[in-house]
């Protein structure tokens, strides 16, 4: 019992010191766009969320279930009446692979990464906000990085 009590924290304590060493606004660097900013109380909207991705890294997609593995990007909107989302966020053409360590399919990014949700608008004046979950991985270096990151249409 000692012995994977003191595994457990060798790796806590590993994985603290690489994500300490690794700024992720620099690994993945987020934009933040809303089509259509002339609009009707009512109509729907689309959010675009793109990113670039740093050499070497990869970004999980959304569309693949966390249960095992890897960890798959959420989207959490903070709701406060302004808006209504009316569609679940779409990963938009991420490449697939069976990832070997885990035995599973899972999609991700290189390079370049967008998601797409749609939101019907409430009020004039939104303010649509939230947070971004995920894991960036290099596979040369052999790390992955836990992230959350904020974001805001407004």
């Amino acid at each position: 019992m000692k012995k994977i009590y003191f595994v457990c924290l060798l790796l806590l304590f590993t994985n603290t010191i690489f994500a300490q060493d690794t700024d992720i606004d620099k690994i993945v660097n987020w934009n933040f766009k809303i089509t259509n900013k002339d609009f009707k109380i009512g109509d729907e909207v689309e959010l675009v969320f793109s990113s670039s991705i740093e050499k070497g890294w990869s970004l999980y997609s959304s569309d693949f279930k966390g249960d095992i593995g890897p960890q798959p990007t959420i989207f959490q909107f903070s709701e406060n009446g302004s808006f209504e989302l009316s569609s679940d966020i779409q990963a938009i053409a991420p490449l697939k692979k069976v990832d070997k360590t885990w035995g599973t399919e899972v999609s991700y990014f290189t390079q370049k990464a967008e998601f797409k949700a749609k939101v019907r608008l409430v009020e004039h004046s939104y303010d649509i906000f939230g947070v971004i979950k995920g894991q960036v991985c290099h596979l040369k270096k052999g790390i992955c990085v836990p992230f959350e990151k904020t974001f805001q249409f407004n």
